[in-house]
């Protein structure tokens, strides 16, 4: 008979490490609604409210416009966030220095690699929602999101609030966004960790027929400084539909108040590409050094 197979009254006794696999790592308190599973994110997410300063290791891939796969192994990675989406994200190889950057400021977000593509792509944020000819592969836009730096809105674009399902021992915050006719289309779901501090844990973005826009994973939360904010130390995300993957091990974060301004790229002297350009080409030449406002 095995060593855990009897008690007094005949019962079984349990090994307490399948208890602890079977029953979670942890004793959470589900949230009673939305209201709740809404403020525990936000709560947290709110007292980001100056600048962050991260050092990280990142690993990404990509597939160009002419279906080109491009891969960069795990670099040295640096990532400056002022609230609310201000974004410099630079990744760095050796005595080469910065060789791509994701970023953003309150008018523009951009993307720029060097020197293997050494093109700069970028578009205003108040066309980032606007069909164009062109999507970048990793959108600023979501990644601000799957970086989880800033609190879930009440809405997206202008649709009701989220709903609160429960789907087994987990806890979604789903959010459908309307379409041009007012109707349901696109959907993000937020699944909330069962364990304090109840933060996301995965994010999904979905289209109206349910394929995937985007997949994050958001893992080992920790504090910012010995009393600060829990943000993610560990990223996984997914674009499926450009073949693009991005992941990020943040080593280290703190707050840094005197942190510069995050500025755009305006002396780029490599190609250029407007994204959401309103014609069906503003491609600057090479070498210009300018930028179309």
């Amino acid at each position: 008979m095995s060593k855990a197979a009897s008690q007094p009254g005949g019962g079984l006794l349990i090994p307490a490490t399948f208890l602890l696999i079977v029953g979670g790592c942890c004793r959470g308190v589900p949230p009673e609604n939305r209201a709740v599973a809404m403020q525990r994110v936000n709560d947290n997410l709110s007292r980001i409210d100056q600048p962050l300063h991260c050092t990280a290791w990142v690993s990404f891939k990509f597939r160009d416009a002419d279906g080109r796969v491009h891969r960069y192994l795990p670099q040295d990675a640096r990532l400056d966030y002022i609230p609310p989406q201000s974004l410099q994200f630079d990744v760095r190889h050796g005595m080469a220095g910065t060789v791509a950057q994701f970023g953003s400021d309150d008018t523009r977000y951009w993307l720029w690699i060097d020197p293997e593509v050494r093109k700069l792509w970028w578009g205003h944020w108040a066309r980032v929602d606007t069909p164009s000819r062109r999507r970048l592969a990793i959108p600023p836009n979501e990644l601000l999101d799957a970086l989880m730096l800033r609190p879930l809105p009440e809405s997206l674009d202008g649709g009701a609030p989220p709903e609160l399902q429960k789907r087994g021992f987990h806890h979604w915050l789903v959010f459908a966004r309307p379409d041009r006719h007012a109707q349901p289309g696109s959907v993000r779901e937020v699944r909330l960790d069962r364990c304090e501090p109840y933060q996301p844990v995965e994010i999904i973005d979905r289209l109206p027929g349910g394929s995937i826009v985007m997949h994050a994973k958001l893992s080992h939360y920790r504090r910012v400084g010995a009393d600060g904010p829990y943000t993610p130390r560990k990223y996984v995300v997914k674009w499926p539909r450009d073949d693009a993957e991005l992941r990020l091990d943040i080593r280290r974060a703190r707050f840094w108040p005197d942190m510069p301004a995050i500025e755009f790229p305006e002396n780029w002297q490599g190609e250029t590409e407007q994204i959401d350009a309103p014609t069906p080409d503003l491609t600057l030449p090479v070498g210009t050094g300018r930028m179309p406002s």
